[in-house]
C-alpha cells in the first residue's frame, strides 16, 4: 500500500491530537451489523494507521453528523476510528492603523499602514453613496514602505445600477506592514473611498470533485432560479462554478437550501456573493466561483440570480467541489475490513484513542479506497418513514366543498403542486388541505418555494371622463382570492416617469363598496435605458378577481402598458403513498372551518425533505356541496345577484302588501 503524508503535517496532527485526549475511554467490542442497513469493505495492505477520504455515496447513505458510521474488522469487531472535517479558518477583519487617500492626476491613491502582523488575503473598501462606476484597481505591498511588491493588477472594484457591487480585492495570503492601492479614474470620475477592513484567516483546506447537475431552471422576473441536483445528501459545497457565454455581466448570486420550519418546507439563505465578467482596463477580468463551505442535508441546493433589467444569464455548465472528510483508524495488520453506515438509531460512539496518538506523531498513513456500497442482506430495523404510518385519522369529508384526485406514477415520496383552482377555493394560509384515501388522512408537508408562475390577466381601458389627466386600466383574473404577488405590464415606447397604484373594490356583502389598495410603485423610462417591464409588488395579495391599476399623467399624453400578467409563489404537498393501496387518493380542500393539521409526519420531515421526490398531479376539480354565494361570486355578478335579490324581495313585499286588510 502506497504511504502519504497529511496535507499539512504539524497543524493536522496538533489538532487530531488534541481531539483524541478529549475522548472518553470505551473499550470496543463486537458490535450487530444486521442494524447497519449498508456496508463497504476495504482493503488494507499493512498494518498502522489508516486513512481516507469518505466518497459522497457514503455520506449519503450516513446519518448528517455521521453518528452512525463503524469500522469492523474481519473478525467483526469495532475498530475505533475518528472523523475529521478540515475546513478553512473563518476570515475575520480588522481595521487599519492608518488610512489615508488622495487623487494625483487620473488616478486616486490608497495608503494603509496594517498594524497587524496576521497574514492578509484581501481588502474591502468602504465607498459611501449610490453611485455606480467600475474602477481597475493595483495593490502593492511593502514591509517598509519604501521597498513595494505588486500583490494584484486590474483587479476590478464596481457598483453596477441593479445592485451588483464588488469592493473587495482579493491578495496572495501574506503579512504586509504597508499597503498601496492605485485607483485608476482615467474613465470616469473619482469615487470618495474613506476606509478600508484587512481580511485575514480562511487558510486552504482540501476539497474533492463533486458531481453536480442543473435539476430545473425558472425564471421569475429579474430573478433566475437554479436548482442544483448534488447527487447525495450531507455534502459540504466548498465552491460552485458557473460557465457562461456572456462576455459581459455582473450579478448577485444568492444560495439558498430547502429546510423545515413549523411544519413547512422552506428555503433558508447560505450565502450571497457577486460574479462577473467585465473589462477593466482594456482587460477581461472574471469571478464565477460562488464560495459556500456551509453543510447541506439535502440532496437540493437552489442558486437564485439577480438579473435586474437585464436578460436571463446564459448557463452552459456547471462544476463544483466539496469539502473532504476523512476517517482514520489504527489496523493492526494487513487484512479485509468493512465500513458500516445507515442505523437511524445507534448513539454516537465515544472511544478511548490516546493509544493512536504516537502514530498520529509522524502525521503519516497508508492510503485506502471503499470499495461500492452494498446492501446488508441481514438489515432488520425499519427505516424512519416506515416506523410512522402512512395515513392517520379517519374523517368526515362532508364539510369539504371540493376535491381533486391525485393521480401518482408510483409508491414512494410524491410531490404534488397547487393549482390555481385549490389555491383559489382553499383558505389563505392552506389549512383546510386534506389527502384522503380510503377514508382516511395522509400526512404530508407543504413545501413553499422562491418559484413563482405567471398567470396572464385579462386588460380593458376603464378611464373616467370626469378625470382625464388619469389613466384607468381594468385588470381580470382566471379566479378571485389567488394569492397574487405581484403584477408585471410591458410599457409602450417613450420617455416617462409615473406613478402607479393597484388596489380593489370589495363588497361587505350587502351593498357598501371599500376600496383596497394592493401596491404601489414609481416607475420611469429614459432615452438610454432599455425598455423593461413595469413590476409592481402586492400587500397585501387580493380577494377578488378584479383590480384598476391607475397613474396620474398630470400635463402628458397617456402612457400605454400591455401584456398584463400576475405571479403567485409555487407551493408542493410532499407525502409518502403505501406501495400496497390501490384505493384513489383524493385532494379535499374549501372548508373555512378546518383548522390547521398536526401529523406525526412532522417526526421524519427530514427524511421527506432529503429523500427522492416523485412528480404526482391532479384531476380535475369536483364540487361536493353548494357554497354560499358570497364566497363564489365577486364583481359584476356579486351585484347582479344582490339587484335580482332586492327586485324579488321587493315583488313578495307587493304581493303581501295586497293580502293586508286595508284600514277602516
Amino acid at each position: 500500500m502506497k504511504r502519504i503524508s497529511s496535507f499539512d503535517t504539524g497543524l493536522y496532527a496538533g489538532r487530531v491530537i488534541a481531539f483524541l485526549f478529549l475522548c472518553c475511554p470505551l473499550r470496543a467490542d463486537a458490535i450487530s451489523p444486521n442494524e447497519w442497513r449498508f456496508r463497504q469493505t476495504l482493503e488494507v495492505g499493512q498494518g498502522g494507521l489508516v486513512r481516507f477520504s469518505l466518497p459522497a455515496e457514503t455520506l449519503d447513505a450516513a446519518r448528517p453528523n455521521l453518528e452512525d458510521v463503524r469500522v469492523i474488522d474481519s473478525a467483526g469487531r469495532e475498530v475505533p476510528y475518528i472523523i475529521d472535517r478540515p475546513l478553512p479558518q473563518p476570515e475575520s477583519a480588522v481595521r487599519p492603523k492608518e488610512f489615508h487617500a488622495q487623487i494625483e492626476g487620473t488616478m486616486t491613491r490608497l495608503n494603509l499602514v496594517t498594524g497587524t502582523k496576521a497574514a492578509l488575503r484581501a481588502i474591502s473598501l468602504e465607498a459611501p453613496g449610490g453611485g455606480e462606476f467600475t474602477k481597475p484597481v493595483r495593490v502593492e505591498g511593502s514591509q517598509d514602505g519604501r521597498s513595494w511588491r505588486p500583490l494584484a493588477e486590474h483587479e476590478p472594484v464596481f457598483r453596477m445600477p441593479g445592485g451588483a457591487s464588488n469592493l473587495r480585492i482579493s491578495i496572495p495570503d501574506g503579512a504586509w506592514a504597508f499597503l498601496r492601492l492605485t485607483i485608476d479614474d482615467s474613465r470616469s470620475a473619482p469615487v470618495p473611498f474613506t476606509g478600508a477592513e484587512l481580511n485575514t484567516g480562511a487558510l486552504s483546506a482540501p476539497t474533492e470533485p463533486m458531481a453536480v447537475s442543473i435539476k430545473s431552471r425558472d425564471e421569475n422576473p429579474g430573478v433566475t432560479r437554479l436548482s442544483l441536483n448534488l447527487g447525495a445528501m450531507n455534502l459540504t459545497p466548498a465552491s460552485v462554478h458557473l460557465d457562461t457565454p456572456e462576455p459581459l455581466f455582473a450579478r448577485t448570486v444568492t444560495v439558498a437550501v430547502p429546510q423545515i420550519g413549523e411544519g413547512d418546507i422552506t428555503e433558508k439563505i447560505l450565502t450571497s456573493t457577486v460574479i462577473y465578467r467585465m473589462d477593466v482596463g482594456g482587460k477581461t477580468e472574471s469571478r464565477l466561483d460562488i464560495a459556500i463551505d456551509r453543510p447541506v442535508e439535502a440532496r437540493e441546493l437552489v442558486l437564485l440570480i439577480a438579473n435586474g433589467d437585464s436578460p436571463p444569464l446564459t448557463t452552459t455548465g456547471i462544476r463544483a467541489e466539496r469539502r473532504a472528510v476523512y476517517v482514520m483508524f489504527s489496523s493492526a495488520q494487513a487484512g479485509r475490513y468493512a465500513l458500516l453506515m445507515g442505523n437511524s438509531q445507534c448513539a454516537a460512539p465515544n472511544y478511548d484513542l490516546s493509544a493512536l496518538a504516537q502514530d498520529l506523531k509522524g502525521a503519516q498513513s497508508n492510503a485506502a479506497q471503499p470499495a461500492g456500497i452494498e446492501r446488508n442482506p441481514d438489515y432488520k430495523a425499519a427505516d424512519a418513514l416506515a416506523t410512522v404510518s402512512l395515513t392517520g385519522a379517519t374523517i368526515d369529508v362532508a364539510p369539504w366543498g371540493f376535491r381533486k384526485s391525485v393521480k401518482m406514477t408510483g409508491p414512494g415520496t410524491q410531490a404534488v403542486e397547487l393549482d390555481l383552482d385549490i389555491l383559489a377555493r382553499a383558505t389563505h394560509d392552506l389549512g383546510d388541505l386534506r389527502l384522503v384515501c380510503d377514508g382516511r388522512q395522509i400526512p404530508f408537508l407543504l413545501e413553499k418555494t422562491s418559484i413563482s408562475r405567471p398567470i396572464p390577466m385579462a386588460q380593458s381601458v376603464a378611464n373616467d371622463p370626469k378625470k382625464p389627466n388619469i389613466s384607468r386600466w381594468s385588470l381580470t383574473l382566471p379566479k378571485a382570492g389567488l394569492p397574487i404577488c405581484r403584477i408585471v405590464c410591458t410599457p409602450g415606447p417613450g420617455v416617462f416617469q409615473r406613478e402607479f397604484h393597484l388596489s380593489e373594490t370589495v363588497t361587505d356583502g350587502v351593498r357598501e363598496d371599500f376600496p383596497i389598495a394592493l401596491g404601489t410603485t414609481t416607475w420611469r423610462q429614459t432615452p438610454h435605458q432599455k425598455p423593461r417591464d413595469i413590476v409592481l409588488a402586492l400587500n397585501p395579495g387580493p380577494t377578488t378577481d378584479r383590480l384598476i391599476l391607475e397613474t396620474d399623467n398630470g400635463d402628458n399624453p397617456p402612457i400605454e402598458l400591455n401584456n398584463f400578467r400576475a405571479y403567485y409563489p409555487v407551493t408542493r404537498a410532499i407525502f409518502r403513498a403505501s406501495p400496497v393501496s390501490g384505493a384513489p387518493t383524493w385532494l379535499y380542500y374549501g372548508d373555512g372551518d378546518a383548522s390547521v393539521p398536526r401529523y406525526d409526519v412532522s417526526l421524519v420531515a427530514t427524511e421527506l425533505l432529503r429523500s427522492e421526490r416523485l412528480v404526482a398531479s391532479t384531476g380535475p376539480e369536483e364540487v361536493l356541496k353548494a357554497t354560499i354565494v358570497g364566497d363564489t361570486l365577486t364583481g359584476a355578478s356579486l351585484y347582479l345577484f344582490w339587484g335580482v335579490l332586492g327586485l324579488v324581495v321587493v315583488g313578495l313585499l307587493l304581493v303581501v302588501a295586497r293580502f293586508v286588510p286595508k284600514a277602516a
